[in-house]
């Protein structure tokens, strides 16, 4: 509970114990000229009064803060947050909102309430509790729903209802179409998003774009004063609450199950010996418990290697005409070029990678260089992959053959060692054909990448550049088995490039010979004077 003067306490129980029910109604009301803090306190007495179910434990000091939060973007001054650990009674105490503003809001000043969650039992299961909290306070608050149906019972399912003040609650899904709903004259004013995301959704871009899609149709369809709030739990940072977690005007509350120093933040209900085994039990610790995503197991790449790294990257030695280099040309080393290709322009980059390989099959491959350029059209990109490769000499260069990587294809003609893929026609026989480029297929990334990922983890690959270790970083399962693009499509193209450029390990040879040294026959004693 929040911290209230003794005295303000002793008044609040007289009245309860004392008053009429007019005393009591006119003690939990509230209207938008009243102290903030005193409707907080209100409020969170009233749940504590009426519904002592739900705190079977002492709240915590984080509630307080849910209950000032969840009350400004109420009011329309914020958009919230809430990304309390999984357990932390974030739903609970938005039921118990809901149900408060809609009982002792004097002014009514949202008109339409919707909740909306992936599932549409979930929507519906939060919108009948907190129906059947206004039913069991109808002796102090009258009767104030409109039923359709006189022979309704007390306690129902319901997907939506309204109230004799014209305020309306209504369950839906973020699958279904938001546009044209009104109720009476009012659009939508206040949304409520829950369970928007779980461990089965970010595997899966296209479920993640869709949700984004309806989640921001809802939003756009709010009215001129219309706010949302938000409750989720943040296991990945490429899905839809890091969506969220990137617009503006949002609240964000992140609270963990225990402090950076392992101190239970709700020590009422979770000690330190419950938080072990919790973490012993669960699939996610960190990103459900913890609010960390870099620590759950979505990441592609082990977080903790690529730290490593980052902490050792270091500035191009020397950069020119847009290429940052890390290190001259061996003409004895074996190298490697892959490109990822794009329209450019403004969109995505075109970007390449430069691995040196050294001389022997075991070495350390070192990324030697790397290009990022929005704005270079493929065809020009073409010119610069050659321009590059003669650098490293006439090293292998494999850009991937997607749609705009055949115009860059089209401008190399005439450079000697463009990376070209074998097709099997039959089971018997092997044929070489002329398709240039390297081919990304469903087939193809996933072995490139596995293959990328075991040699970093075995220490083969050395990098030193800073956007890519972030890159990796960034990289998760689910973009690994996506290929669309969309809204929260954050880019690889530079990632894409040193991929495919480590697969030229396979086929880079030396491309300098060297004449040996030439070898006297006998001593020449009688030039040295002998």
């Amino acid at each position: 509970m929040m911290e209230v003067p003794q005295e303000a306490i002793d008044h609040v129980e007289k009245i309860i114990n004392e008053g009429t029910d007019e005393d009591i109604l006119a003690l939990f009301a509230f209207d938008k000229t009243e102290p903030r803090a005193m409707v907080a306190f209100k409020f969170q007495y009233w749940a504590y009064k009426v519904f002592p179910r739900y705190f079977e434990s002492e709240p915590a000091d984080f509630h307080t803060q849910f209950i000032f939060n969840m009350l400004a973007a109420y009011y329309g001054e914020h958009n919230y947050l809430n990304l309390g650990f999984r357990g932390c009674a974030k739903t609970s105490y938005t039921k118990l909102f809901l149900a408060y503003v809609l009982l002792n809001d004097m002014e009514h000043h949202r008109k339409y309430i919707k909740v909306l969650t992936r599932n549409f039992g979930n929507s519906k299961q939060i919108v009948t509790d907190v129906y059947n909290m206004i039913v069991e306070v109808k002796q102090l608050y009258g009767d104030i729903l409109i039923r359709e149906n006189k022979k309704q019972k007390q306690e129902e399912s319901m997907a939506s209802f309204t109230t004799s003040d014209q305020v309306k609650l209504l369950a839906g899904t973020i699958g279904m179409t938001q546009r044209g709903h009104v109720q009476d004259a009012y659009r939508p004013d206040l949304l409520m998003f829950d369970d928007v995301e779980d461990r089965e959704s970010i595997q899966s871009l296209k479920t993640t774009e869709s949700t984004i899609w309806r989640i921001d149709e809802a939003i756009q369809g709010l009215s001129a004063n219309g706010s949302y709030m938000v409750n989720g739990n943040y296991i990945s940072d490429e899905g839809v609450i890091q969506w969220f977690l990137n617009k503006p005007r949002m609240v964000v509350d992140k609270i963990a199950i225990q402090d950076d120093d392992g101190n239970p933040t709700w020590v009422a209900r979770y000690d330190k010996e419950k938080i072990a085994s919790i973490k012993d039990d669960a699939d996610d610790f960190y990103g459900e418990y913890m609010c960390d995503p870099s620590r759950a197991d979505t990441a592609f790449f082990e977080r903790s290697h690529i730290d490593r790294d980052i902490e050792q990257a270091k500035q191009p030695t020397y950069e020119a005409a847009g290429v940052k280099y890390w290190g001259e040309y061996q003409p004895h080393h074996k190298y490697g070029i892959g490109a990822d290709t794009s329209e450019g322009v403004g969109k995505d980059a075109n970007t390449f990678a430069v691995f040196d390989f050294g001389t022997h099959p075991n070495d350390i491959g070192v990324l030697t260089a790397t290009y990022f350029n929005n704005r270079i059209p493929p065809d020009l990109f073409g010119h610069e992959l050659v321009r590059v490769g003669r650098e490293f000499g006439n090293c292998i260069v494999a850009p991937e053959a997607n749609n705009t990587g055949h115009a860059t294809l089209a401008t190399m003609r005439g450079y000697p060692n463009i990376y070209s893929q074998s097709d099997a026609v039959s089971s018997r026989q092997v044929k070489h054909t002329q398709r240039l480029g390297w081919r990304t297929t469903k087939k193809t990334k996933p072995q490139m990448f596995f293959d990328f990922r075991r040699d970093y983890n075995d220490g083969l690959i050395k990098i030193y550049d800073l956007n890519v270790l972030k890159e990796m970083r960034r990289y998760t399962h689910m973009d690994m088995t996506d290929t669309q693009v969309g809204m929260v499509t954050r880019h690889f193209d530079l990632l894409i490039a040193v991929v495919i450029a480590w697969q030229m390990r396979k086929h880079a040879t030396f491309r300098a010979q060297h004449s040996a040294l030439p070898v006297e026959d006998e001593p020449l004693f009688a030039d040295i004077g002998l």
